[in-house]
């Protein structure tokens, strides 16, 4: 399959070809698996199967993937690649996610803005999870984070766009963690060509 790749600045002008893409990692959660109130809401899991798909690309470097595309957005898909772009223009390479961003919810708004088909999801995200080894950090330090989610007509939920918000209830909390199996290897990405940018699907609305 041949896409077409882009920098942070617009499109690079070369085609590449796109890495065939490893299994999909099982998840496996260090303790107990989260269990609040809120964890049965849709739209909190909409939004944990968001973080487990963005953590997959961002180690694959491959923001087309389907399971990434069932879950956010086309500008939240691209919001997620721009990361391993930096990285690679900073002359790093990408950095590695051992598992999907650790995130606790901490309360749920349908009809957000009026909108029976769109739900806001606050929370505490772990604000350093990633770096080029993929290393387990010693400790996990949350900040506020809002995901604003969409529904979309064949029932499809799934992250719309992201806003940080105060972090004061995020200062004291445990958050959930969980890990891919098997761990990812470290990117061997050195070139902004093997990047696979978020393209417009059949889930994505028209002009989007």
């Amino acid at each position: 399959m041949v896409l077409t790749a882009v920098t942070a600045g617009g499109l690079s002008g070369c085609r590449v070809e796109k890495r065939p893409a490893p299994p999909y990692p099982a998840v496996e959660w260090q303790g107990a698996a989260p269990s609040g109130p809120l964890e049965s809401d849709p739209w909190v899991q909409a939004t944990r199967k968001f973080l487990e798909a963005e953590a997959v690309a961002r180690n694959i470097n491959d923001f087309s993937i389907p399971e990434l595309v069932k879950t956010a957005s086309r500008d939240a898909r691209s919001r997620a690649a721009r990361p391993a772009f930096e990285d690679v223009k900073q002359r790093r390479r990408p950095d590695i996610l051992p598992g999907p961003t650790p995130f606790l919810p901490l309360s749920v708004t349908p009809n957000f803005r009026g909108d029976p088909d769109r739900a806001a999801v606050r929370g505490c995200k772990a604000s350093e999870w990633s770096s080029e080894e993929g290393k387990v950090p010693a400790e996990l330090k949350g900040y506020g984070v809002e995901y604003r989610m969409e529904r979309l007509p064949d029932g499809t939920m799934r992250v719309e766009s992201t806003a940080g918000i105060s972090g004061s209830e995020c200062s004291d909390v445990t958050l959930p963690m969980a890990l891919f199996v098997p761990a990812p290897e470290p990117s061997d990405v050195t070139d902004v060509r093997d990047i696979v940018i978020a393209e417009r699907t059949d889930l994505d609305p028209a002009g989007s």
